[in-house]
């Protein structure tokens, strides 16, 4: 009976011990299998956050990329609008420099003008062009009458320098004669208008003046100042008859009481001083020790007189370009040899 009771306590024993092991055995499974969970759980946090980490970052350097794109995207176009500015200014320049030229090219400024008026005839020349540059004279004169033109009373002026275009308007920038006259001459194709710009009451004798319309073309200049005298020829050839009469009976006369004599010289007959000796009769008259003087013959006059021009030439300097500086015109009596200073007259 003991033995089978001992037997017995053993088998309760181990029974009981082992349900304590199995209920151990479960426990540590359990908590064993929490442990993995909340193990996995946390991989899955940190690998949850590394994810975000790594979306942030993706991110933040998508942005970045895109705002150095974005950068560069504007300093090329505003290198590019810089650059359209560039090609619009230049273009516009371009455009500007040659509407100017059309326009001054289509403005024809010829050759020669002329101002006819018969006791104030003037005539413009245009020698020379360059660029918007004009390089120009104007020749002047003045009369009262027909009778002072006949007797060779007539005041020359002269303008000369350069003249700076645009449209159709040339402005005197340069004086060649010196005599402070500068003017501005305005193309209507047809003609051209003179006004002065300063005093040019110095630039020639008395009553020249250069303003006014100038027509197109290099027109002659008419003998108006011998329309007067048609009728007055008639009268003198008479008187010349009458006198030739007259010296024809003398003549015959004479020779009747005297016999044959050789006639006087009349002053129809009389031998006239050539041109040079004109030029030399006005270099005797004034008696100039300057140096760099000039005697020009202009000609005869209305009444077939000489007309002598006197300049004296001034080399270019710092202040001027080489020019001519007018002295004055003398009229020389082919017959006599006498001296007229036209401007004294």
């Amino acid at each position: 009976m003991r033995k089978e009771l001992v037997g017995l306590l053993v088998l309760l024993l181990m029974c009981v011990g082992g349900i304590t092991g199995c209920g151990l055995l479960g426990e540590k499974e359990a908590s064993t299998s929490g442990q993995q969970t909340n193990d996995e759980e946390e991989k899955k946090k940190e690998e949850t956050s590394e994810q975000k980490n790594d979306a942030v970052k993706k991110k933040e350097s998508e942005s970045n990329v895109t705002e150095q794109s974005e950068k560069e995207d504007d300093k090329d176009s505003e290198k590019q609008g810089e650059l359209s500015k560039e090609e619009t200014k230049t273009e516009s320049s371009k455009s500007s420099s040659k509407e100017t030229q059309a326009a001054v090219s289509q403005v024809n400024w010829g050759s020669y003008w002329t101002r006819d008026i018969n006791t104030d005839w003037a005539d413009i020349e245009f020698t020379e062009r360059k660029g918007n540059t004009l390089k120009f004279s104007i020749n002047s004169m003045h009369t009262d009458n027909a009778e002072a033109a006949r007797g060779g009373y007539i005041n020359i002026g002269e303008i000369k320098g350069a003249a700076k275009v645009s449209g159709n308007v040339a402005t005197q920038i340069t004086d060649e004669i010196g005599s402070g006259c500068m003017v501005k001459l305005t193309n209507y194709q047809s003609y051209i208008q003179v006004e002065p710009i300063t005093d040019c009451s110095g630039g020639g004798g008395l009553g020249v003046y250069f303003d006014g319309k100038y027509k197109k073309g290099d027109l002659p200049m008419p003998d108006w100042w011998k329309e007067e005298v048609s009728n007055s020829d008639n009268s003198t050839e008479e008187e010349s008859k009458e006198e030739q009469d007259q010296s024809t009976e003398q003549e015959q006369a004479t020779e009747d009481t005297e016999g044959a004599t050789e006639e006087e010289p009349s002053e129809d007959t009389q031998t006239l001083i050539s041109r040079e000796q004109a030029i030399q009769r006005v270099k005797d008259y004034l008696n100039l020790s300057l140096e760099n003087m000039h005697y020009i013959d202009e000609g005869d006059t209305a009444t077939g007189k000489y007309l002598i021009r006197v300049y004296q030439y001034q080399e270019a300097t710092a202040d001027s370009t080489e020019h001519e500086a007018p002295y004055g015109y003398f009229i020389v009596n082919p017959k006599t040899g006498e001296v007229t200073d036209v401007n004294n007259d």
